[in-house]
């Protein structure tokens, strides 16, 4: 009986499956104790001692229902293989309970364990990302920075250009203006002078005519 427990409970342990190695446990006890219960009944209620039989060592037929007849041992000689079947069931409960239970601490710490290793990955994998980020980020920030000098020189330039431009463009205009105005000054004199020309001519006309007459 000890080793049927012990293959029942062994198959449920390879399967992994914890309630079956205490269901198998609790079965084979239970099975133990009926069956220490049962022929104990048949013990004292069918139990013919054979003529040829002793006190203490003598034969036992114990007769079910009609149908068959089993021969045994003393009835004492019965109860103590049962006690012995009993405790060696309790002893391999037992035993089976320990290794069961270590069996689970292991489990529970390897699990455990790899749940560590995999925060600890995970917390490596975001440094490694917020690294990259802020590395990123920089390269960005350095890049607008570039970009803005680069604007402000490109204004910077364009600036002064527009201005040397305006400069070298203002004497030109003044110089034109100039040249226009001392043109039309020209002008103008010239028609002063002819017309004063004109009146000068009239009245030197006049004057020989009043001679003439005179």
């Amino acid at each position: 009986m000890a080793r049927t427990i012990s293959a029942l409970c062994w198959r449920a342990l390879l399967l992994h499956d914890t309630g079956a190695v205490l269901d198998a446990i609790r079965s084979t006890a239970a099975a133990a104790e009926a069956g220490a219960a049962a022929y104990a009944s048949s013990a004292t209620s069918n139990v013919v001692v054979s003529p040829s039989s002793t006190a203490t060592a003598g034969v036992i037929s114990v007769q079910h229902k009609g149908s068959f007849s089993r021969t045994l041992v003393s009835t004492d000689t019965q109860t103590t293989l049962r006690g012995s079947d009993i405790r060696a069931a309790a002893s391999a409960e037992m035993l089976l309970r320990q290794e069961l239970e270590e069996k689970l601490r292991s489990r529970a710490l390897a699990s455990a364990r790899d749940e560590l290793a995999a925060a600890q990955e995970l917390r490596r994998s975001d440094r490694d990302n917020l690294r990259t980020a802020q590395q990123a980020a920089k390269r960005d920030i350095k890049a607008a920075e570039r970009m803005a000098d680069e604007v402000k020189h490109a204004a910077r330039a364009d600036f002064e250009w527009r201005i040397g431009e305006m400069r070298a463009k203002m004497p030109a205009e003044l110089r034109e203006q100039l040249d226009a105005l001392q043109i039309s000054m020209e002008a103008e004199a010239r028609r002063a002078d002819a017309a004063a020309r004109r009146r000068g001519q009239g009245a030197a006309q006049q004057d020989g005519g009043d001679y003439a007459h005179a």
